[in-house]
């Protein structure tokens, strides 16, 4: 008698060790007709993942494993992508990948994200397929709406990591897997092959799926002539890795003599432990830890009462080796390697679907939709699993806004360096590589005893550099840049959870000013720069005394009549840095930016400081002046030769 379950699946017995799950009760006709409903579920859950999986994909910057997939894909060939893969710590395939796809799709962030996004939409819609195979058409379904909201699944569906296409790989390593042991046909059997291949290819991960067909064949594919061709194919898989085998070996070998590769690494602790449980079965652990266990069995109710069984095997048995070999072996290699993170665990997330799936379709109807839908409920209106990820977009921001010409920027912020590269890079439409940035970390490890040698060599002729800083000054580096002539004259501050990250701005100071305000400020140093329709003027103040009120700056343009056409009046930075918390002989950074006027030829640029309540600005000294002249702007519109037709560009210059 075969095993029926709730959701109407019936599974034929003939050979336990050899068959799968399939439906035989209806004409073709009457199949299509009642699918059609069906069809339309499975496409609106398809919809809800990418929905869901595109909401808020640009809300956070890029963080220090996106910038090092920018980095090692970069190529510029696909040789090149290779070698350095093999110097690296992963596979090749998704960095070529994402190479093609960034040349196809262009370089913002969601573009880049979005072929992770692609890849777990699709492992969603395999994962329908893997259990209607297994279990079922309506349990495929639920399978897929749990991975579909699942936030793990949906957290690395949103960063430009391997991760997503890892787990669509498994998903379809595994489906014509079973297939194949099903029937031993031609397309099962390609499908096979090269889906396990690109698992093996895209992360070392996917080998712990490779292991588990083989011990699962060796447990129940019978007979003997099935078993030697089911581990033919298998030898195929191995053959076909069997080149990069050898980098593998390589790459293990040095990878933990780099601190710098394994950092995110978790010990193996409770917390850590709880951290994995509610990434992979949320919070609700108990509800869906209970289905999970539920979907190894079979129930089967009939006149209202249950019964269990353990047959058929092979689908259930496969499931459990999925989810228990890698976990079990993440965690037994972790005492010795550190390879732990809750994203590597994704590579079981969907045999937890599936499980899932199977463990609501052996539920009686009421309480399936019940659980089914406090589950729906749950995953929306709930997180958990979210990854905070550092705000570097807004860092270059703190930079961009301020920073002059070409001058240099220092990061000092670990491994996420590279991410703060893009997002520069971004924001001024250069590639990274041709602007002046230097990653401390990366010279830390280049140069070792020479790093303080070299970075003064490259600072000494520099009037003024920014630093992005997330550190300790555990190598005294904010020590190194005072005893060098610099002073840090602007300091601003993002926070990431708890942690400060700092944006310094360091200047040589000039011993004489260009002009004194009384007795209270001296001007030190100016900086101009025209983008665009705005004029951006950088200012370098020195307190002769501590101010005893908060001065504002006003810088102008006039024109030529002496009238005023543009200002911009705050306090110092703008407002976070007022004079009245100025100590004598600090020096501060300042900064204003006008729109500049749309017509007119020449105009003079002043600056002038003032307390509102007094009229009266402070006197320019020696100058008898209310403001001090930084210079003049020109602007200058070339002949068109009287053809009205051809536009004409004019351009602002400085002088």
């Amino acid at each position: 008698m075969p095993v029926v379950g709730s959701g109407g699946a019936h599974f034929v017995r003939t050979n336990f060790r050899t068959s799968l799950p399939f439906n035989m009760t209806s004409s073709t006709s009457q199949r299509t007709s009642r699918y059609a409903p069906h069809l339309a579920l499975v496409i609106l859950t398809l919809l809800l993942a990418m929905l869901i999986r595109v909401y808020n994909i640009n809300r956070e910057s890029f963080w220090a494993d996106e910038g090092w997939t920018l980095l090692l894909s970069k190529g510029p060939t696909l040789s090149d992508i290779v070698v350095t893969m093999a110097n690296d710590q992963h596979p090749p395939l998704y960095f070529a990948l994402i190479h093609y796809w960034i040349e196809l799709t262009g370089n913002s962030e969601i573009a880049i994200r979005l072929l992770s996004t692609f890849a777990s939409v699709i492992g969603v819609a395999l994962v329908y397929r893997l259990g209607a195979d297994l279990f079922g058409r309506e349990a495929g379904l639920l399978a897929a709406l749990i991975l579909a909201l699942t936030d793990n699944d949906v957290m690395l569906a949103q960063e430009a990591r391997h991760y997503a296409q890892m787990a669509m790989f498994a998903v379809a390593s595994t489906l014509f897997y079973l297939r194949y042991v099903r029937h031993s046909t031609r397309t099962n059997g390609i499908g096979w092959l090269l889906s396990s291949i690109a698992l093996l290819y895209t992360h070392y991960l996917g080998g712990f799926v490779i292991i588990v067909q083989a011990i699962h064949a060796l447990l129940f594919v019978r007979p003997l002539r099935r078993l030697l061709d089911v581990a033919f194919r298998g030898l195929m898989i191995a053959v076909a890795w069997l080149p990069w085998a050898y980098v593998f070996i390589g790459q293990s070998l040095w990878r933990y003599q780099r601190p710098i590769i394994f950092q995110s690494s978790l010990p193996n602790n409770p917390d850590t432990y709880s951290l994995v449980r509610g990434d992979l079965i949320g919070y609700q652990w108990g509800i869906t830890g209970g289905l999970l266990l539920l979907g190894l069995i079979y129930v089967a109710y009939r006149q209202g009462n249950a019964r269990f069984s353990l047959r058929p095997l092979l689908p259930t048995a496969y499931l459990a080796l999925w989810l228990a070999i890698p976990i079990i072996s993440i965690v037994a290699i972790n005492a010795r390697f550190p390879i732990l993170t809750t994203r590597n665990f994704l590579i079981v997330t969907p045999a937890i679907a599936v499980l899932i799936g199977h463990g609501l379709m052996n539920l009686d109807v009421t309480a399936r939709r019940l659980v089914t839908v406090a589950l729906v409920f749950v995953s929306l209106f709930t997180v958990d699993a979210y990854f905070l990820k550092p705000p570097w977009r807004q860092v270059a921001q703190d930079v961009l806004q301020y920073r002059h010409d070409n001058e240099p920027i220092l990061m000092d912020i670990w491994v996420d360096e590279f991410a703060l590269q893009y997002h520069f890079g971004r924001d001024l439409n250069t590639p990274p590589e041709q602007l002046p940035l230097v990653g401390l970390t990366t010279w830390r490890e280049t140069y070792h005893d020479e790093f303080f040698p070299r970075l003064l060599t490259y600072i000494s002729d520099k009037d003024s550099f920014w630093l992005a800083y997330w550190g300790q000054n555990k190598d005294g580096l904010l020590d190194f840049f005072p005893q060098h002539g610099f002073t840090r004259t602007a300091t601003q501050l993002e926070l990431h959870r708890t942690e400060q990250i700092f944006v310094y701005r360091y200047d040589k100071v000039p011993e004489q000013p260009q002009a004194t305000y009384g007795d209270q400020l001296a001007l030190m140093k100016t900086q101009t720069d025209v983008m665009g329709d705005q004029l951006r003027v950088n200012l370098l103040w020195k307190a002769r005394q501590k101010p005893s009120v908060d001065y504002s700056v006003s810088v102008f343009v006039l024109d030529q009549n002496g009238v005023l056409v543009k200002q911009d009046d705050s306090s110092p930075l703008k407002g976070s840095d007022p004079t009245s918390g100025w100590a004598k002989d600090s020096v501060h950074f300042d900064s204003h930016t006008l729109v500049l006027p749309a017509i007119g030829s020449q105009y003079t640029i002043g600056v002038k400081v003032y307390w509102y309540a007094d009229p009266k600005p402070l006197v320019v000294t020696g100058e008898n002046a209310e403001y001090y002249e930084i210079g003049k702007l020109e602007l200058s519109c070339p002949s068109n030769g009287g053809d009205y037709a051809t536009p004409v560009s004019c351009e602002w210059h400085l002088t």
